[in-house]
């Protein structure tokens, strides 16, 4: 895991940490002298979903006193210039992030999973779940984008199921309010090629097999297994 901590002491480095009004929060990099680059802390920062890396943002609120703010999707990054410790201009890296809730809180029957589901082939769902995000303009635009991409695999895997638990292989154990069998996705890995959903590493299980991977004694054992169904479906 990556554990990332803000505060108003960061101002004489440079630092300068807020939310947008977007509800993204603007993450200064590390380096206090000359220009920031990709390396360390902060490679780490941009890599996290690649290498299955969890980040935890907390928030200085008092002399060795922090706060949880939430667990975090780095989305992208921009350039702007600012001071450094000695006063001279450099070039600093910002990081946008997301809380991870905004992705993993999403109620199953959404807009995009009526649309889509109906009209689209298998193939094509796999398609859109797939797409890379592409050239994108600011933070804004990166983090509807990556709202869309989790929307789209969650469609695609809720259809790959077709109505039974990729885990224990049962139908769906109820019809939900329009009709189509109740399936949850489960993220085996939570975080994963550049956002929090990859249909590589999301299963379509019923509720009993989602809280066993979670809160069974041999969960680690279960999502190992899941891992190794969904490789076979994918591949």
């Amino acid at each position: 895991m990556i554990l990332l901590f803000t505060g108003e002491s960061g101002q004489q480095y440079g630092y300068s940490d807020d939310w947008t009004e977007a509800g993204v929060f603007l993450y200064t990099g590390e380096g206090q002298r000359g220009d920031m680059g990709f390396v360390r802390g902060n490679l780490a920062i941009r890599d996290h979903s690649a290498k299955g890396k969890d980040i935890y943002l907390f928030s200085y609120v008092g002399t060795g006193h922090v706060r949880y703010v939430s667990q975090m999707v780095c989305i992208g990054s921009h350039d702007r210039q600012g001071p450094d410790m000695d006063g001279n201009m450099r070039r600093a890296i910002v990081f946008e992030l997301v809380p991870l809730d905004e992705f993993t809180n999403q109620p199953t029957e959404d807009g995009l999973t009526d649309a889509l589901a109906e009209a689209a082939s298998l193939e094509e769902l796999r398609h859109r779940a797939l797409a890379a995000a592409g050239e994108t303009k600011n933070a804004v635009e990166r983090r509807a984008i990556t709202h869309h991409r989790s929307s789209a695999v969650r469609t695609y895997v809720l259809r790959r199921a077709d109505g039974h638990c990729e885990g224990c292989g049962a139908a769906a154990p109820f019809l939900t309010a329009v009709g189509r069998p109740y399936i949850e996705p489960h993220h085996i890995r939570r975080l994963t090629d550049g956002g929090p959903d990859h249909p590589r590493w999301v299963a379509g299980v019923c509720p009993n097999c989602h809280r066993r991977a979670h809160y069974s004694s041999d969960a680690e054992a279960y999502n190992t297994q899941l891992e190794q169904i969904i490789g076979k479906l994918e591949q």
